[in-house]
């Protein structure tokens, strides 16, 4: 290629020369034509040079542009997935780890999520720091706030007495609404609940507030939704059915943006049984209409509103009277 370029920068040489500085007995033309040649030669050399630097420049930022084209496209056809902001809270108790785990290896096969794990405790404990550190959920944060003593269940009284993990999920509020920027959807997980992964592509799709029914909730196989093309006509219930909004915590899901419009938007101690729901969802400024209906138009169960059995443990004090104790175990329940 070197060798063509020579040979026509030359041909051209000579073919623009005048006739008389063609004789070579003519020493003046002879240095006319050697230096013209030269110089014409490191004229079109520099431009060879330059001109694949000028088109490797082009070339580069046309796809560079072409790149970032595809990922404001890919952005606006929703490929890059909105953060899913799980939030358990969760209490000490003999079947807690086992719940913790399960519900993790759930969340880990679900990309995009952030888990949020609130612990009803005063500092925060090995055995949950353990248990969510090293169950594969990538993005995590532990936060811990205890219950007002006047405020914990009782141990004679039913596990719906008195509700549970209110100061806890609102702690996990405050720490959503601490950075204004941050975007994503909020959901309320129990530990003890069972979910389908099928569940949170439902939920990554939400606008405003998304629903669909739970099993096992309000006393029926599963309390239901009347939906039709993606809205909420109305509510099949039995518990409190003039409740306005009759679903189960794990029966919806929020757009952080309304988090973010609402800061005092909290849930609260001293509310009727049943009620929490609506309470959250009315200070949200949230009305039937702004509901989306997912899960099929809600024909389909996707959460189970499940309880561990507490684990029977009435042998301790037998295995004592023997002398016996058992060894320290890796994984401690």
């Amino acid at each position: 290629l070197i060798c063509c370029i020579y040979a026509y920068l030359l041909h051209l040489n000579v073919a623009i020369m005048p006739p008389n500085s063609r004789c070579i007995g003519d020493r003046k033309s002879f240095k006319r034509i050697v230096w013209q040649y030269f110089w014409r030669t490191h004229q079109y050399c520099r431009l060879a040079v330059l001109l694949p630097l000028i088109c490797a420049f082009v070339l580069g930022l046309t796809f560079g542009i072409w790149i970032c084209q595809l990922d404001s496209r890919a952005a606006s056809n929703g490929n890059i997935l909105p953060t899913i902001y799980v939030v358990t809270a969760t209490y000490k108790r003999p079947e807690q780890r086992a719940e913790l785990t399960r519900l993790c290896n759930t969340l880990a096969r679900v990309p995009a999520i952030h888990w949020l794990v609130v612990e009803d405790a005063d500092s925060p404990s090995s055995l949950v720091a353990d248990t969510i550190g090293n169950c594969g959920v990538l993005s995590y944060t532990h936060l811990y706030v205890a219950t007002p003593e006047d405020e914990k269940l009782k141990s004679t009284e039913p596990y719906w007495w008195r509700p549970e993990g209110v100061r806890q999920r609102n702690l996990a509020f405050e720490w959503l609404r601490n950075d204004p920027s941050r975007t994503g959807v909020m959901y309320i997980a129990d530990d003890d609940n069972t979910y389908d992964v099928r569940l949170f592509d439902e939920i990554r799709a939400t606008r405003r507030v998304s629903v669909w029914p739970v099993a096992f909730a309000g006393g029926l196989l599963y309390e239901g939704i009347r939906c039709a093309h993606g809205r909420v006509l109305g509510w099949i219930v039995a518990f409190k059915p003039h409740r306005q909004f009759p679903l189960d915590m794990a029966g919806f899901a929020i757009n952080l943006q309304l988090l973010h419009e609402r800061p005092a938007a909290k849930l609260a101690y001293k509310v009727e049984r049943g009620f929490q729901e609506s309470l959250l969802l009315t200070s949200l400024g949230v009305r039937q209409s702004d509901l989306e209906a997912r899960a099929n138009d809600c024909s389909r169960i996707l959460v189970w509103h499940t309880r561990t059995a507490p684990p029977k443990l009435n042998n301790v004090a037998l295995l004592a009277e023997r002398g016996l104790t058992l060894p320290p175990v890796i994984g401690h329940v």
